[in-house]
């Protein structure tokens, strides 16, 4: 297992190293984690697979995201942890293979 900024760097669903995905950038988003630079953040894409949403219909809502953007911000809320990211009220992480689950489907396992 790698080590990223202190942690241990976990792979999701096709080997996704997040670390060339998630960025920050302090005058972006309040130096919120983002995805490849983009406006969307790494909570923004939580809250809404905490929501129910799939990744297809994230990435049909937000066309510059991919599926392996997606899986980037599951591996990157594991690795970090709640408390770390600084997770908005209501985005709970416990249920880490639900999340999957809308990402990938139910047979990633």
């Amino acid at each position: 297992m790698q080590v990223v900024d202190g942690h241990p760097s976990q792979v999701y669903g096709g080997a996704v190293d997040y670390r060339g995905i998630i960025t920050i950038e302090p005058g972006k988003r309040s130096g919120k984690p983002v995805i490849r630079g983009l406006r969307i953040t790494v909570d923004d894409v939580l809250s809404y697979l905490a929501a129910g949403m799939t990744a297809e219909q994230i990435v049909a809502d937000f066309p510059p995201l991919t599926t392996e953007d997606v899986l980037a911000v599951v591996a990157y809320a594991t690795a970090l942890g709640p408390r770390e990211l600084g997770l908005r009220p209501g985005i709970e992480l416990d249920n880490i293979e639900g999340l999957l689950d809308r990402v990938e489907g139910p047979d990633h396992r």
